[in-house]
């Protein structure tokens, strides 16, 4: 399966692009930092992007069968990165018929309920 990672250079994305490549899928990590990602695996590939836009998210959507997400901020000020890659995603996902999509957050775990008003959430 090909499987899109985005998030892949925080600590859950790298763990899913390990597992997803442990697994014998084949792994695009989408980062804006593709230096940030130390695996090299057969079956990965790096792109460079951001997913506020919506050109570079699109072109690696593209001939994908699932889509992951493990975005996060480190920002301590409202934002809407997250929501808004989350469209770009979405939309460039609907383009291409990719219908599965996981997107893991811990917005709302142990002490984090706050941070939802700032990411708009609340």
């Amino acid at each position: 399966m090909n499987l899109l990672i985005f998030g892949a250079t925080g600590g859950t994305g790298r763990a899913i692009v390990a597992q997803a490549l442990e697994q014998g899928h084949r792994v695009t990590a989408f980062a804006r930092n593709p230096d940030a990602i130390k695996i090299e695996h057969e079956n990965l590939i790096v792109v460079q992007g951001d997913i506020l836009d919506y050109a570079s998210v699109e072109r690696a959507v593209k001939g994908q069968d699932a889509v992951l997400s493990a975005l996060g901020t480190r920002a301590i000020r409202r934002n809407t990165t997250i929501s808004d890659g989350a469209r770009n995603i979405i939309k460039a996902m609907e383009k291409y018929e990719v219908k599965r999509f996981v997107f893991v957050s811990s917005i709302s775990i142990g002490d984090s309920k706050p941070q939802q008003r700032q990411f708009g959430l609340l």
